[in-house]
């Protein structure tokens, strides 16, 4: 299993650990069950794609680009009670992401830590908020953004070959 994820929407995109998605995605999840729409249809199969994202980094996390702009606002609101709800916290103990239910028996896996900081987290919830707006500024050329839990947002070299176009 792969340590990074592209985390993409209408061809834009960056990398993250696949920590940080997973802890990010299953805060985003809660929200999203906890609001009135959660029994919707769009709702429901998002929600499962949610689930398997955030606990197998093979399948990067592809946000829906089909998405009406009332759905992505609806994504939106969710992302933005998961950073309020993350930043509350300095860092997750690592018993606790093991014990998260998502998909079967399927947890996520914190690599080793025995906490996982919020902080960098919380700036991964900004950038999909940003990258959901359309608002996530370029990485530098040749570059790409990269979110990590303990560093948060960084450049990450690429491929020089590489168009920095995201394929869907």
């Amino acid at each position: 299993m792969s340590k990074s994820q592209s985390v993409t929407f209408r061809h834009k995109g960056f990398w993250a650990s696949d920590v940080a998605v997973g802890i990010f995605l299953k805060h985003l999840i809660d929200a999203a069950q906890e609001s009135a729409q959660a029994d919707s249809e769009w709702l429901s199969r998002t929600l499962s794609d949610w689930r398997l994202y955030a606990t197998n980094a093979d399948f990067g996390l592809p946000f829906d680009e089909h998405w009406s702009f009332d759905q992505c606002s609806t994504v939106i609101a969710f992302a933005e009670k998961a950073c309020t709800v993350l930043a509350k916290r300095d860092t997750i103990p690592a018993e606790e992401i093991v014990s998260w239910p998502l998909v079967d028996d399927i947890r996520i896996h914190p690599r080793g830590a025995e906490a996982v900081p919020t902080a960098g987290i919380v700036e991964l919830g900004h950038a999909i908020i940003a990258l959901l707006r359309n608002e996530l500024p370029p990485a530098p050329k040749g570059e790409a953004w990269w979110f990590s839990p303990d560093s948060g947002r960084s450049k990450k070299g690429m491929d020089p070959s590489w168009d920095g176009k995201w394929s869907s």
